[in-house]
């Protein structure tokens, strides 16, 4: 008889309890709540991390007149990577001035020629484990499914779940395949982490070795990037998958910032079905989700404001600004309010989203109740002729014949009424260049009165941009 652990039968309980409780919770009174926080959590940082204390003083702001969140939002400053991470000692940037022990140092990926830093303490990692494994259960029911976890993400993100079995591959799609393999008949499903363009040259390894993943149910969580639902379906239908009704694998995004945190903001199995109609049906659900730039929707997600705070700064015309985001946990050793994170998000509204969706007749479609933000991307990806990097990302993957012959990996910069876009071939299909060409410059034709794009497609090699892609770091798609 197989013994019963009576601390995971009390936390497998808590979790089912959670997540109940969070069902139940009107969204408009756990964002209050967190408005409260964050002006507490004000007091709490400028008592205690230096930094705060001698930069309001300087900029003539006394924190003792801050009292509600009007206060909090007109006085306290917005900082970003560049008024931080590398100008201001870390230790000064920690709560008593001191770094002390951390039980975890997190690195961003240094993409804009500057680290930023996260530290967690021994209690927020344990916390920050519970909240990962109830996203677990919620997204994939690991309490009641044996789960193999692969972590294919860089080496240096690592996370602790004790529901499932983890295993560590960084970028090794070899590693990957073998491990889905031989340990996933003793499973009942398998969850992938990973980024985009990895889990592009994953699919291909799949296919070249013509391994049939489709018996099998396979989830993927995908981060480090935005993109669009073509990748999301071409994804899923290489793995086997069914992208319509998920009846097998589901594929949803996470957004994490290093400096902040992991798995921020998240989709869930209401938001995919909303940006998959939106996708189809852009033109009826605008309204609810912001008339956005481009023609892919942004990524839709919800976040936890128990945990993190967040603003939208300067809004234009659309509703989208710059994503703003203050930390609440007060066991954070390194605490940072009023964020810049460099990326364009957007409120949604679920009431007006769900008249949106009565216009559409898609009233069926169930709305989490958790709060929901649209996430544009950074802010220096609008292109020529209104399209964003997005749009260019998903182009690649809303044919298949394309599809299977890049990489993802692609370079573009502005030029006159267009774009030149140079696009990375797959090893081997060097021979299909010219019609790669002819047929990208067709499907990157659109209504846009004079666009002049210029595409040139490489063999693998030959690829001009290849250095920057390793997958240990972030791809830079635009030219500076």
């Amino acid at each position: 008889m197989q013994s019963i652990d009576p601390l995971r039968t009390f936390r497998k309980w808590s979790r089912r309890w959670q997540l109940r409780a969070l069902d139940r919770l009107d969204p408009r009174v756990i964002e209050s709540l967190s408005a409260r926080r964050v002006v507490r959590r004000f007091r709490e940082v400028v008592r205690d991390v230096p930094f705060y204390s001698e930069m309001l003083a300087t900029r003539g702001v006394r924190a003792d007149e801050i009292q509600d969140l009007e206060g909090f939002l007109s006085r306290c400053p917005v900082l970003g990577k560049s008024d931080l991470f590398g100008t201001v000692p870390i230790h000064q940037l920690c709560v008593k001035g001191r770094i002390g022990q951390p039980a975890g140092v997190l690195t961003s990926s240094g993409q804009g020629g500057r680290f930023a830093f996260g530290l967690s303490s021994r209690g927020q990692l344990s916390r920050s484990q519970a909240a990962i494994e109830l996203g677990l259960q919620h997204a994939f029911q690991t309490d009641d499914r044996e789960t193999l976890l692969i972590n294919a993400l860089p080496m240096g993100v690592r996370f602790s779940c004790s529901t499932v079995t983890v295993a560590e591959t960084s970028v090794r799609e070899d590693m990957v395949a073998a491990l889905v393999g031989e340990f996933g008949p003793y499973y009942e499903q398998v969850v992938l982490v990973l980024d985009p363009l990895f889990a592009k040259r994953l699919v291909d390894h799949v296919r070249d070795c013509r391994l049939d993943w489709s018996a099998r149910r396979v989830h993927a969580i995908l981060g480090e990037e935005t993109f669009g639902e073509c990748f999301r379906s071409y994804f899923a239908r290489r793995l086997g998958q069914d992208p319509t009704n998920w009846t097998r694998g589901f594929i949803g995004s996470s957004m994490g910032v290093a400096e902040l945190g992991l798995n921020l903001f998240f989709e869930t199995r209401e938001t995919v079905p909303l940006r998959q109609l939106a996708q189809s049906m852009s033109g009826d659900l605008r309204t609810g989700l912001g008339d956005w730039a481009g023609g892919v929707p942004p990524m839709l997600f919800v976040y936890d404001p128990r945990r993190i705070f967040v603003e939208i700064l300067d809004p234009d015309e659309r509703g989208f600004g710059d994503l703003l985001v203050s930390t609440l946990d007060p066991a954070q050793p390194l605490p940072l309010l009023r964020y810049r994170t460099g990326d364009r998000a957007r409120r949604v509204d679920p009431e007006v989203l769900g008249v949106a969706l009565r216009d559409a007749g898609s009233a069926d479609l169930q709305l989490p109740r958790l709060p929901m933000i649209a996430v544009a991307g950074r802010r220096d990806e609008q292109l020529t002729g209104g399209r964003t990097l997005l749009d260019l990302k998903d182009v690649l993957y809303a044919d298949d014949w394309v599809a299977d012959r890049v990489t993802g990996a692609f370079r573009v910069q502005n030029q006159g009424l267009g774009c030149r876009i140079d696009v990375q071939l797959r090893a081997g299909c060097s021979g299909d260049a010219e019609q790669m060409g002819a047929r990208l410059q067709t499907m990157l034709a659109g209504p846009g009165v004079g666009r002049e794009d210029e595409v040139k497609v490489y063999p693998a090699e030959q690829f001009p941009w290849r250095p920057s892609l390793d997958y240990e770091r972030k791809f830079s798609y635009a030219a500076a």
